[in-house]
């Protein structure tokens, strides 16, 4: 389980991006994280990945302060976003091998999966792979080497109905198969609906809501919809 202990993230400006005092991941299952543009939720998931560092307080993971012990925890947290790029000049085939040759674990019966079911073209060139291919191309990069945290930055937003549906599905499987956390920072609210255990609620860098989805939703008996709209215009 991540943990986010009295964190807090400045900007350029020493404005407050991020002011989170605690929030807990629970896994297995997955976590929608939402919220509008400059919520938060990238700076959250970069903090969760151990690739920024907070200015103040810590995000942990088992019992580690994830930015100090980076080196030891990479293979067990995967960030999947636009921002992290791929070798574009390479085909999927030899990108493939190449994060095969360095990986610490690599299961190939999960690899064989996504290969029949992802549909990824074997000798495509990366930079000429649709956007529904490179997210299934990035999935097939994570998924066989056993992460047991997965973060998805809004990489699924722009998506068809049936790409979408095929990597939550495979996301799903592969939390409660495994027992990962799963975190999707997306505002698609067929996809939380569906899909999502959990919600968290960030605006302007605050948790304004945490809980199950069930939950929430016996609670207010309305649309899921209509919940966000009934948070978002509390005040922080």
């Amino acid at each position: 389980m991540i943990e986010v202990n009295n964190l807090k993230l400045y900007g350029k400006t020493q404005n407050i991006r991020l002011e989170i005092p605690q929030l807990k991941f629970h896994s297995p299952g997955i976590t929608a994280l939402v919220g509008h543009n400059g919520a938060g939720k990238s700076s959250l998931l970069r903090l969760m990945a151990g690739l920024d560092k907070p200015d103040l307080g810590s995000v942990i993971y088992l019992a580690k302060d994830i930015f100090k012990h980076f080196e030891l925890l990479k293979d067990k947290i995967h960030l999947i976003s636009w921002n992290l790029e791929l070798y574009q000049g390479l085909t999927t085939a030899d990108h493939l091998k190449l994060i095969k040759s360095l990986a610490q674990n690599w299961n190939s019966e999960i690899e064989n999966a996504l290969l029949r079911d992802l549909a990824v073209p074997a000798h495509k060139r990366i930079d000429k792979l649709s956007r529904g291919e490179q997210v299934r191309f990035r999935l097939l990069l994570s998924l066989p080497r056993m992460p047991m945290v997965i973060l998805l930055d809004e990489v699924t937003n722009e998506l068809d109905t049936d790409s979408r549906r095929t990597i939550f599905k495979k996301l799903d499987a592969y939390s409660y198969d495994t027992g990962a956390q799963v975190v999707v920072a997306t505002n698609m609210v067929e996809d939380i609906e569906r899909y999502a255990t959990d919600i968290i609620l960030l605006k302007k860098g605050k948790v304004i809501l945490q809980s199950a989805l069930d939950a929430i939703k016996e609670e207010h008996r309305t649309s899921f919809e209509e919940i966000m709209r009934i948070y978002e215009r509390k005040d922080c």
